[in-house]
């Protein structure tokens, strides 16, 4: 039996980044998280356990901002692959987290070969 309980959510931004990588990787086109090595000077693909280093989390203007860091596989189509991404990412943290105002930033670092 469902019902309305008062109150207030709070949702850590950890907790925003973990739904956010792991809708981030059920979409078509995605290879994982990208963690930027800023001395060597490119992207690491992330192991699924720290796909919080590939997201960044903040509020801006009573919105939450999301910005996702992505290795795409080389050959899709790009465009499709963030409106596919952008799309999961705003419908699981409105269905999980009750988080409306959303916006989703998606950053490409890299390709890789599809295997």
């Amino acid at each position: 039996m469902s019902g309305v309980v008062p109150g207030t959510l709070k949702v850590s931004n950890d907790c925003i980044a973990d739904l956010a990588g792991y809708a981030a990787l059920e979409c078509y086109g995605v290879v994982g998280m990208a963690e930027i090595d800023e001395q060597a000077g490119v992207a690491r693909l992330l192991p699924s356990f720290r796909l919080r280093k590939g997201i960044d989390v903040a509020a801006e203007d009573g919105r939450v901002v999301v910005d996702l860091h992505v290795i795409v596989e080389q050959g899709v189509n790009m465009a499709s692959v963030v409106g596919n991404l952008t799309s999961s990412v705003r419908f699981l943290l409105k269905q999980i987290a009750e988080l409306a105002n959303v916006d989703v930033r998606v950053h490409i670092e890299g390709l890789r070969n599809a295997r």
